[in-house]
This record gives C-alpha cells, sequence and structure tokens, in this order.
C-alpha cells in the first residue's frame, strides 16, 4: 500500500508539473508553483524528484507515453495494408496535431539546446516510440511478400509519417496562418500511404522496354 501511494503521488505530481510547463513555459514553474497546485510537503517532492529539471524531464516523458497510448495499443481495422496504415496515420494526427501537443513539442524545442537530455526523452517516449510501432506493420508486410522496403523499416517508417504528418504538424508548430484542417489531414494521410506503397511513376507504354534510366557514358 506505501508503494501504490507513492506511485499515484508520483503521477499526481507529473500530471500538475505537465499542465504548469505547457500553460507557463518551463522558467516561469517553480518546484513551489508545483506543491500549490498538488499539496503536500517539499521533501516529498523532493524525494521524488531531485530538482525542476529532473521533474521537467520526467514529465515530459509521462505526457508522451499517455498520449500515446491509443498508437501502442492501435489494432488493424483488417488485412489490407493501405486501411491499416492510414487508420495509423489517423492515430498519430490525433496524437500529434492537438494544441497541447503542439505546445509540448515547442517547449521542448526551445529547452533542447540547454537541456539535450529532455530532448531526448521527448523523441525516445515520442516520435521514435511511434516510429517503431509503424516499423512494426512495415516489416510484417516486407517479410509476408506485400512490400519491397530500400531501407530499414523503422527509417521508412520515419519517412512515411512525415509525408503523412510533416506539413501540417510544421505548419502547427510555426503559427502558420494556414491551420490545416481535418479534411486536409486525412487527404495528407491517405496521398502519402498511397504514394509510399504504389509510387509516383506512371507505367510504361504497351511495346516500350527502354530503360527509363539511361546508362552513364564514361
Amino acid at each position: 500500500m506505501p508503494r501504490t501511494r507513492s506511485a499515484e503521488r508520483r503521477n499526481l505530481i507529473l500530471r500538475a508539473a505537465g499542465e504548469l510547463f505547457i500553460a507557463k513555459g518551463y522558467s516561469r514553474v517553480t518546484m513551489e508553483d508545483v506543491l500549490t497546485e498538488v499539496g503536500g510537503s517539499k521533501g516529498t517532492l523532493y524525494r521524488h524528484f531531485a530538482d525542476k529539471a529532473a521533474l521537467f524531464q520526467a514529465s515530459v516523458e509521462a505526457l508522451c507515453d499517455e498520449w500515446s497510448k491509443p498508437v501502442h495499443t492501435f489494432t488493424p481495422p483488417g488485412t489490407d495494408l493501405t486501411e491499416t496504415l492510414t487508420a495509423l496515420g489517423g492515430h498519430f494526427a490525433a496524437l500529434v496535431l492537438t494544441p497541447e501537443a503542439i505546445a509540448l513539442h515547442r517547449l521542448v524545442t526551445s529547452e533542447a539546446e540547454r537541456m539535450p537530455e529532455v530532448g531526448r526523452a521527448f523523441f525516445e517516449h515520442g516520435p521514435s516510440a511511434g516510429q517503431a510501432v509503424l516499423a512494426k506493420y512495415l516489416r510484417q508486410a516486407r517479410d509476408a511478400g506485400e512490400i519491397e522496403l530500400a531501407t530499414d523499416p523503422v527509417r521508412a517508417a520515419a519517412q512515411l509519417y512525415q509525408a503523412m504528418l510533416g506539413d501540417a504538424q510544421m505548419r502547427l508548430l510555426t503559427n502558420s496562418p494556414h491551420k490545416p484542417d481535418d479534411a486536409e489531414v486525412r487527404e495528407s494521410i491517405a496521398v502519402a500511404v498511397r504514394v509510399f506503397l504504389h509510387g509516383t511513376a506512371t507505367a510504361p507504354a504497351a511495346g516500350d522496354t527502354e530503360d527509363p534510366v539511361p546508362a552513364i557514358r564514361t
């Protein structure tokens, strides 16, 4: 029971700290602010987290883990690979394009040069973890002979993710005046999956056997 209460207390601190950091930024949040939100003693707070930097990193990890649960528990809608990748892209969009996720991304980016360990934690618990899930389905499709990959499945997953959501995410991160709407995001995901699986090259004309890539003569 004491161990359970300690874990619950730690999670309560992390949730409160995460909300404060997103709302006010790292520099404007103090340990006393967190105590005001959760109550308790300084001794308890510092027993869990040595300082504000440790609390910040832990709260970033906790937020990424909490928000990404739907991706990690994703179940394909069927056996069709296009449907699977498109549905997974929708899960990614629901995770990374929310105002809270965009605010956290901006916050971590602004602090990552000074606190590289926070940047690494964000990448490992966020983008890298999501790419691993996507890579799993690409690897399964490759091993089943459905697709050929010219690169490692994790790298292919990163490329597909960027094609699906990179533009929408960048526009939100930079506060572009043209915000992507839901229909635009869905179209971006669908087009990215189609191009990833089928490419953009046109089929050669009937009877055309010429190599489309000319040989380099020296």
